[in-house]
């Protein structure tokens, strides 16, 4: 699929193995358009089956922790991803994607140590909608490089952060899918303080209890 899909001109195709996160605790690998293929699914299997997109052409790795649980720790995913890049014969040549789901609340976690390990493209939706519980949510992913992004090799992206809340609240009105009030970055209660100490010291110094301005976002 991968030599056709370039036999038709396309320049940049993108190959994911579905179950990936899973590949060491499970009998089979999903490999592209959800067709299941019967083979042991060790990482070496894997690394071959990557190893073989990149040979036919693909020239990006979507590496996902999606099927049926977003089963991954951060620390085992971000290893997923360093163990690829060591691993995967002609990888230096392709980029290498992360796809997280939300279904035991680490998306973000896992897509960031993904990007720490090498990934620099970061699959991510607006208000983390999405299948199940949803996905890594693009508001998050990207103020989390802006404010600690040199923690993280200085990774950054070029996402003009002005923009988020407009952009949060058209996908809200559109699907009709309503942001949870304290959602991180864009939730009505996410620049709210309760009476007492916080506000005193919001009155004094915002920085004191924001790590960034409601501004930034056009909150």
């Amino acid at each position: 699929m991968v030599a056709y899909a370039r036999s038709l001109g396309c320049n940049d195709v993108q190959f994911s193995p579905e179950d990936a996160g899973r590949c060491d605790i499970n009998d089979y690998l999903l490999v592209f358009c959800y067709v299941s293929l019967k083979y042991r699914s060790e990482r070496e299997f894997l690394y071959e089956v990557l190893g073989e997109a990149i040979k036919a052409g693909a020239t990006t790795l979507c590496i996902p922790d999606t099927v049926a649980v977003g089963y991954n720790w951060p620390r085992e995913f971000g290893q997923l991803i360093a163990d690829i890049k060591c691993n995967t014969h002609g990888v230096t040549n392709v980029v290498i994607s992360t796809h997280c789901h939300n279904d035991l609340g680490l998306p973000v976690a896992n897509t960031l140590e993904g990007a720490y390990s090498g990934a620099r493209q970061l699959e991510v939706t607006i208000n983390g909608i999405g299948e199940r519980a949803g996905n890594a949510s693009l508001e998050e992913v990207v103020m989390t490089l802006k404010c600690k992004g040199e923690l993280l090799g200085g990774l950054y992206t070029g996402v003009d952060t002005k923009h988020i809340a407009m952009t949060s609240r058209m996908v809200e009105d559109y699907t009709g899918m309503k942001v949870q009030p304290h959602k991180p970055i864009v939730g009505a209660n996410a620049f709210s303080h309760e009476s007492g100490i916080h506000q005193d010291g919001v009155l004094k110094n915002k920085s004191i209890y924001e790590i960034m301005s409601p501004e930034e976002n056009y909150i």
